[in-house]
């Protein structure tokens, strides 16, 4: 059995591991984001506000999955803090994209074009920044 890391460290893996790890996490999460999404901009929520509610989702989950499976660290409020603001910069950069393209091509393509570069920001912010070893 594996043991946890000490508080506030995060177990130093193998790269490709932890990187399929967060796509299966980024996956759940993406689905949920999407679902939420094409459901609101269906019942004629502007793109943005849209983008915005559906992406908050997502965040608590991510955390959670992330700290504990992806990144096996333990809990800590610094941790958190820089989750948070991570995953905003990445509600922003979604947000700039959906909204922008969603001016050219229907607001579901958008959300779909905009999943790679926020996934790239996310994965790099969180193994670099939020959960470094």
């Amino acid at each position: 059995m594996r043991r946890l890391p000490a508080r506030g460290q995060v177990a130093r893996e193998g790269g490709v591991d932890t990187l399929a790890r967060f796509a299966v996490v980024g996956a759940i999460t993406t689905i949920l984001d999407f679902v939420v999404f094409t459901s609101l901009a269906a019942a004629g929520t502007i793109p943005a506000s849209a983008n915005i509610l559906s992406y908050s989702c997502g965040i608590f989950v991510s955390y959670v999955l992330n700290r504990s499976w992806t990144f096996r660290a333990r809990r800590s409020h610094v941790q958190a803090v820089k989750f948070v603001l991570s995953t905003l910069t990445g509600l922003l950069i979604s947000t700039c994209l959906v909204a922008l393209l969603a001016s050219l091509i229907p607001p579901p393509v958008a959300k779909i074009l905009s999943v790679p570069v926020v996934f790239a920001w996310n994965y790099l912010s969180a193994r670099l920044w939020v959960f470094r070893p």
